[in-house]
């Protein structure tokens, strides 16, 4: 009998699947899929990809966004513009601050960058480095001129030798602090490393970058003697702005009483990992930046931290949390 039932089941299925209602019902979805897939969005019903992108908010017109994106214990910055992206650093080498940091690029529906900017060659800062060189279109790429022996440094030195993408190195048999360049009508200006070091963070790319009226600093992992270094080769008037990213993740090592009084920030980003090993930030920053009355965002709090600049006041347009 019960050969009998599984002889009788496997007709009935046999049946089911030569049916030409099923067989039809199979071709019609397969073309459905593949007309929302390749003509979704000209046929106005891409509502899944502008669910994604509605996540990530997009610049218009006379507006620059920075997305400080949720790595974990790493750092990577997504500028946009309608003149187009900067990145600065990539994140760490581990699984989730990579995907992480992938995700968000093509949420945000990245396709090419004007500059990308690493700004020292330890791993929480290229850890998808050449993933972007070799993904993206990068027309420059903007590095100190130091050097590691670590793989993850290897593989994009490799990869911005595979590609041919226009190398600009600052420092020693490169280009001196003071380097700048434009994206649309925002200047950015290298502000270090102003002399060599052994450190790799001290060798951090420092770069301020202004629009309109507003200002952004962004400063890697710079510590207490490039800080040091900065002050003495630029002006407080040259240094102040209105947000700052805190050096080394908020370590006390760095955002020194007399570097944060001459940068005189309003708003403060942190970027670090929830719980991470190192103790970040500090307590001792935390003090210093709350008694300098400067308004403090982190990530390892509020996930991904967006600002927008219209080029008079600089707002807060999303958090994560």
């Amino acid at each position: 009998m019960a050969s009998y039932k599984s002889r009788a089941k496997k007709k009935i299925k046999r049946k089911i699947r030569k049916s030409p209602i099923v067989i039809a019902i199979v071709i019609t979805l397969a073309i459905l899929g593949a007309l929302l897939l390749f003509f979704g969005d000209k046929l106005g019903l891409d509502f899944w990809k502008k669910k994604i992108k509605a996540e990530v908010p997009m610049p218009s017109d006379g507006e620059v966004m920075f997305h400080y994106i949720d790595v974990g214990q790493g750092d990577a910055i997504l500028i946009m513009s309608k003149a187009g992206n900067i990145l600065i650093d990539s994140g760490d080498i581990d699984s989730d601050s990579q995907k992480a940091f992938r995700n968000y690029l093509e949420a945000a529906n990245v396709q090419s960058f004007e500059y990308v900017i690493f700004t020292h060659p330890d791993a929480d800062h290229i850890g998808s480095a050449d993933y972007v060189i070799e993904n993206y279109l990068v027309k420059n790429v903007i590095m100190p001129s130091c050097q590691a022996t670590t793989n993850v440094y290897e593989r994009l030195m490799s990869a911005i030798d595979a590609k041919d993408v226009n190398l600009i190195l600052i420092g020693e048999n490169g280009e001196p602090s003071g380097y700048s360049f434009y994206l649309g009508s925002m200047l950015n200006t290298v502000i270090a490393p102003t002399k060599s070091f052994d450190d790799a963070n001290q060798m951090s790319i420092v770069l301020k970058s202004t629009y309109g009226e507003t200002s952004f600093m962004f400063t890697g992992d710079a510590e207490d003697k490039s800080e040091k270094e900065i002050l003495s080769t630029w002006s407080a008037g040259d240094l102040k702005c209105d947000v700052l990213k805190v050096g080394h993740h908020g370590s006390s090592s760095s955002t020194t009483k007399a570097f944060l009084s001459a940068v005189s920030p309003k708003i403060a980003v942190i970027s670090c990992g929830e719980g991470n090993d190192y103790g970040h930030p500090s307590r001792e920053v935390l003090e210093r930046l709350e008694a300098a009355g400067v308004t403090v965002y982190r990530t390892d709090i509020l996930g991904t931290i967006v600002l927008k600049s219209d080029g008079k006041t600089v707002s807060l347009a999303k958090t994560d949390k």
